[in-house]
This record gives structure tokens, C-alpha cells and sequence, in this order.
């Protein structure tokens, strides 16, 4: 037991030296950095990292951020703008996005060999997609924080006194992420602050739950890959911050989501839980401890790194920098309009896929069904705004 421990500290390691590696290379714009009246700035990171089955680690993306957009941007947003600007989610996001590109490339040529994406042999059924994830890949996601919400109230609230009201309990909204840290097994929204603007977008640590139902694939991607192998093997933070009696009933299938045990997952996804992996070092230059300043603040800046793209994209108020706010030029890579505009153009519009609205293409009942068993389990799951468009 012990060779295996150590075993998978050395893998979490050798993840973290790569995912920091890379990270420094990305352009100083895209980072924290210190403004004019000497206040330093910090972010959160996250990265997925792919291990394949002769061993090689895969830095598929990374992304920072700590932000996320309020819910009355998300109905006129057009599937340009990212609601949800946490680093966790983007990064996610963005290895949906390296996925459409190593499909992209294989459709291309037939010559290209990808790391992590395959061919499927036979594609004649149409419940068949044309490719999947390489076999015996396995995806980690690494992040230098504890998720925000359910998996980090007992991390967050140490030591803080409390005074709140449970009428406000009874009402049955979700809790935003620092409301009363004693109600342990809630779901949660984002920001945290109680005087900020509603955005009732979920938690990384309501999302990852759902991930382990619907697997990592955006809607976009299932339009091409399989859903086989497309979870979670891990989640790594740093060691000084799991705590697995939270990560338990946050995320395992005996705590919170014990509720939904008796159900029937859909077969051609299931209920696929992840481990908890720790790293001890390096530790991550941009982190919160490493400004180690009281006065610091967190950065308004995005930074999205996908391994198959040139560029490193900077994001701020769900839209990169610099770009008009009206302009499609202004999307992220990662943007729902971009990224279902090029699976749709590879899945090929004689798949029945054209003309149709956003929303209707997420309405998959398998997947459908997963959520529901899901959010069953959780409870008080409110609907954000929808952002639906012509595709």
C-alpha cells in the first residue's frame, strides 16, 4: 500500500512540475499582476492533464480565474460570452475544445497521429461516434485550490464566527458560496460575496459532481466522441488542503449523493466517481499563499491555454481582452457558439443538426436523465438563464 502511495504522489507531482512548466510560458498579459497603487494580484489555477497508456502526461489545457458573469448577461449573451470564469470549469472548457481540434486534425489527415484521440473503426451505426478517447487514457484534473463550494465550507469557515438568519434558509434558494459555512451538503452559486450580483452558476463543486454523471464532454464534443473513458480519474489539489471527509460528502457517492443510490444510470454514461490525489510541491507562483499579502486582490484576468492552439487567450468579463462587446471576434475559443459552430461543421449537417436552435441539441434523454439523477440528489438546483441561439 505504501509503493502505491507513494506512487501516486510521484504522479501528482510530475503533473504539478508540468502544469506549472507550462503555465510560466504563457504570456505575462494573460497573468496576475501588480497595479498602480502597488496592490498585488492572485488568481486560482487548473489544468487537465492526460495520462496515456505508455505513461506520457498530456497538459491538454490550463486555465485561471476566479470570476463569473451575473445571470442577466447569460440570456442576451449569444453563446459568446463565459458565464462561468472559474478556472476549474475553464479548463474543462478548454480540453473540450483541444478534443475538437485533435478530432479536427484526424478528420483532416489521415496521417496525423493524436495522443489522446482515436479513430473509431466502425462508424456505420449512427449511434456510433466517430472517435473516442484513446485507450486506456486517463484524464486528472489538477487545481491549486479546494473547489468552491460544498468540498470547501469546512476549509473556508474555520474559525468564522456566524450570524445568520435561518428564515433566509427556508426559502429554499441555493446558498451562495460563503453563506452560512455551518450548512455542510448544500448546493452552492457563484461569486461568494453576498453583495454581489446573482449569477446562479452552480459551484465547481456542484459541477464536478455532475461531471461524474455526464462525463467531461461538453454538448458540443458528444456530437463526435464517445462518451467511453471520459471522466474524471482523479482530482489533485494541493497536500496542505484536501480534506477527505469533505471531498467524501461533497463528491462521493455515500455523502450527498446518497440520495440518488436505487436509481438507474443511463448505460451509455453511469456514475463514474473520482479519487482524491494530492501534490506537495511546486507550489503555484500566482496562488493567494504565494503573495502571502493581506492588501492582495484577486484578478479580474482569465487565462486560457489549450496544448493544440498557438494562442493563449486573456479573458475578462467572459470575453477576451480588448474585443467590442457586441463583436463575434470577441468570443473565447471556449465559447459555446465557437465550439458548437466547428463540431457541427465536422459531425456534417446531413446529421440532421441544421437548422436548429442551441438548446435543442442539449435535450439528449440519456444525458438528460444523468443530470436529473443528479440534481435529484443534490436538491434546490435553480436553473440559470438560458443562452440559446440559431446554429
Amino acid at each position: 500500500m505504501k509503493g502505491a502511495a507513494n506512487t501516486v504522489d510521484n504522479l501528482a507531482n510530475a503533473m504539478a512540475e508540468l502544469v506549472f512548466s507550462r503555465y510560466k510560458s504563457c504570456p505575462a498579459k494573460c497573468k496576475p499582476t501588480v497595479r498602480p497603487d502597488g496592490t498585488r494580484e492572485w488568481t486560482n489555477l487548473a489544468s487537465i492533464v492526460v495520462r496515456t497508456a505508455e505513461g506520457e502526461m498530456v497538459c491538454a489545457s490550463i486555465a485561471t480565474g476566479v470570476k463569473a458573469m451575473p445571470d442577466n448577461t447569460v440570456a442576451t449573451a449569444g453563446g459568446r460570452i463565459l458565464h462561468d470564469c472559474h478556472a476549474e470549469i475553464l479548463a474543462i472548457r478548454a480540453f473540450n475544445r483541444y478534443l475538437i481540434n485533435e478530432c479536427q486534425k484526424l478528420d483532416g489527415d489521415e496521417s496525423y497521429f493524436s495522443r489522446c484521440v482515436v479513430r473509431n473503426a466502425n462508424t456505420e451505426s449512427r449511434n456510433i461516434k466517430r472517435f473516442r478517447l484513446g485507450e486506456k487514457c486517463q484524464i486528472y484534473l489538477l487545481a491549486t485550490e479546494v473547489p468552491c463550494g460544498d468540498a470547501s465550507m469546512e476549509q473556508i469557515g474555520a474559525g468564522t464566527k456566524e450570524a445568520w438568519n435561518a428564515a433566509l434558509l427556508e426559502r429554499g434558494r441555493p446558498l451562495k458560496g460563503r453563506e452560512y459555512f455551518s450548512e455542510i451538503g448544500q448546493v452552492r452559486t457563484k461569486p461568494g460575496r453576498c453583495d454581489a450580483p446573482e449569477s446562479l452558476s452552480k459551484s465547481c463543486t456542484d459541477k464536478l459532481c455532475l461531471r461524474q454523471f455526464t462525463s467531461l464532454l461538453l454538448t458540443p464534443t458528444t456530437l463526435l466522441m464517445e462518451t467511453d473513458g471520459m471522466y474524471l480519474a482523479a482530482l489533485i489539489v494541493p497536500e496542505s488542503k484536501l480534506n477527505r471527509e469533505s471531498f467524501t460528502r461533497a463528491f462521493g457517492r455515500y455523502g450527498r449523493l446518497s440520495r440518488m443510490l436505487g436509481l438507474d444510470d443511463d448505460r451509455s454514461y453511469g456514475f463514474w466517481p473520482f479519487e482524491y490525489w494530492t501534490y506537495g510541491w511546486p507550489r503555484f507562483e500566482h496562488s493567494k499563499e504565494c503573495i502571502d499579502e493581506d492588501s492582495s486582490k484577486p484578478s479580474n484576468i482569465s487565462l486560457i491555454y489549450v496544448a493544440n492552439m498557438e494562442n493563449v487567450e486573456s479573458i475578462i468579463k467572459g470575453r477576451k481582452m480588448g474585443a467590442k462587446a457586441s463583436s463575434i471576434s470577441g468570443a473565447s475559443v471556449v465559447s459555446r457558439i465557437l465550439l458548437i459552430h466547428d463540431a457541427i461543421r465536422l459531425a456534417g449537417r446531413d446529421a440532421g443538426l441544421s437548422p436548429t436552435m442551441y438548446s435543442d441539441l442539449k435535450r439528449d434523454p440519456a444525458r438528460q436523465r444523468q443530470k436529473c439523477i443528479c440534481r435529484r440528489a443534490l436538491g434546490n438546483w435553480w436553473q440559470t438563464a438560458e443562452d440559446n441561439f440559431v446554429v
